[in-house]
């Protein structure tokens, strides 16, 4: 959201025009580290949002399957999903010329020794069972199995898999942890752009209707940066809060910040968390503790698709789960997975705030909430890449001929109104905060550099 600085004859205060520049430098060097960012989320997360849609267009033959009044246990289907991929049996894999799963010499890849993510088991009868195994590479892959007979009907390798790759890439795979750090410093400067953009936007001498017109007969210049200033200003509550319920997923902030602050506030989910990942071993042992869990579930009236999950450490209860459309219906129960005992039952009102509130932002950023949720996800994340091609194309036209165009840095004091909430953000993003400090030390060393040269420059 680029704004010239305003003249001397606009309607506002000097302490307006002196903060101008602090803000507009702040933006700039915000929207450089931003940009990328942007542009990486908005197309793996819409790719992840249509990725089922995808599947089930692209694989059908493997995602649906012919419905029966018959049902084989959940423990028989995992079973049948981890010979069809193990040293007995291996199933060939869809490929790219081939939909059907048992093509003669397709590719095949073998579940031994892999942790097993997940079990989903689908309330649609039409639809197969996955059983999700993670790959050396650290991306998730399928088995399918026909819940009605107990077969597997095929598998898909970790890259035609879209649900797990995208989701892998929006999370910052294959850098592992620094690219999510990576993705958390973007989210945290991505604020600092909103709230700077907005702060350059604002109306001085219009009115709000005419600063959400584009000014089409003040050059190209103005029109473009109206085009992006608009949207943006559009879309900055909704884009703030998709940044702020994202932060719970960091590995940094959301692994280490927010879990300690939930501990000291007494803010812990009852129902705990379960990162899957259990052998395939450990899931053979909890088979019938498995078919307990879920039946039990069942007849406590949980809807849904139910995933199952289990951790790989010892004594790690089974972890039963739902995916609705209305978060009044999340649920999640634990059962014991030596003997299926029911641990916990747990209903969206039975958790503190901090974990109904982070459900909450989980549940819009993977459109929970039907095809609406998607669609507005969708265009979310179209805006933010016209955000960002407009941002470039602004700079483009208003750069001058040769230079970067980088604000210069200004020797203007800092007011309180600036420093408080800089200072507040820094201390809860303590890795937002570590990237300002390098920030204002590469700045500073880049200025005495370039003050020295011009020194040397008059001194010879």
């Amino acid at each position: 959201m680029t704004v010239a600085v305003p003249t001397s004859g606009d309607p506002q205060s000097a302490r307006q025009v002196r903060l101008y520049p602090i803000f507009w430098r702040w933006h700039f060097l915000a929207a450089l580290i931003v940009i990328p960012f942007v542009l990486w989320q908005s197309v793996t997360g819409t790719l992840y949002l249509w990725s089922e849609w995808w599947m089930d267009l692209r694989y059908p033959q493997v995602r649906f399957v012919p419905v029966s009044d018959t049902k084989v246990p959940p423990s028989a289907q995992m079973s049948a999903a981890f010979a069809s991929t193990g040293a007995r049996q291996t199933l060939p894999v869809a490929t790219e010329h081939n939909h059907g799963a048992h093509q003669a010499g397709a590719q095949s890849q073998t579940s031994a020794g892999r942790p097993v993510q997940q079990i989903v088991l689908h309330d649609d009868p039409r639809r197969s069972t996955e059983v999700i195994f993670q790959g050396s590479d650290g991306l998730p892959y399928p088995v399918f199995v026909n819940p009605h007979t107990g077969q597997a009907i095929g598998a898909l390798t970790s890259g035609q898999w879209l649900p797990g790759i995208s989701r892998s890439l929006h999370a910052g795979w294959p850098l592992g942890a620094p690219g999510n750090w990576l993705l958390e410093l973007g989210n945290c400067w991505a604020i600092v752009m909103i709230v700077t953009g907005i702060y350059l936007w604002w109306p001085r001498g219009r009115s709000l209707r005419q600063a959400l017109r584009p000014r089409r007969d003040a050059g190209a210049r103005v029109y473009v940066r109206d085009l992006h200033a608009i949207v943006a200003v559009i879309i900055s509550a909704v884009f703030i809060f998709f940044l702020i319920s994202a932060l719970p997923w960091t590995s940094f902030w959301g692994g280490e910040v927010l879990s300690r602050a939930q501990k000291l506030l007494g803010q812990e989910s009852p129902a705990g968390f379960s990162i899957g990942g259990a052998s395939t071993d450990q899931m053979d042992s909890a088979g019938s503790s498995m078919d307990a869990a879920v039946r039990t579930a069942r007849e406590r009236g949980v809807k849904g698709t139910i995933t199952v999950q289990l951790s790989p450490w010892k004594d790690a209860p089974l972890f039963v789960a739902n995916r609705t459309s209305s978060i009044w219906d999340d649920r999640i129960v634990t059962a014991d997975s030596a003997s299926g005992k029911l641990i916990g039952d747990f209903q969206n009102q039975d958790l503190p705030a901090i974990p109904r509130l982070v459900a909450v932002g989980i549940h819009v950023h993977q459109g929970d909430f039907g095809p609406v949720n998607v669609w507005l996800n969708t265009l979310l994340a179209c805006s933010l890449i016209w955000l960002s091609i407009t941002g470039i194309v602004s700079w483009w036209i208003r750069r001058p001929k040769g230079q970067s165009g980088v604000p210069p840095r200004r020797n203007v004091p800092w007011s309180p109104a600036i420093l408080v909430p800089l200072v507040l953000m820094a201390v809860l993003l303590p890795l937002f905060g570590f990237s300002v400090v390098v920030a204002a030390a590469l700045g500073s060393m880049m200025t005495k550099l370039r003050q020295r040269k011009v020194d040397f420059s008059h001194a010879s």
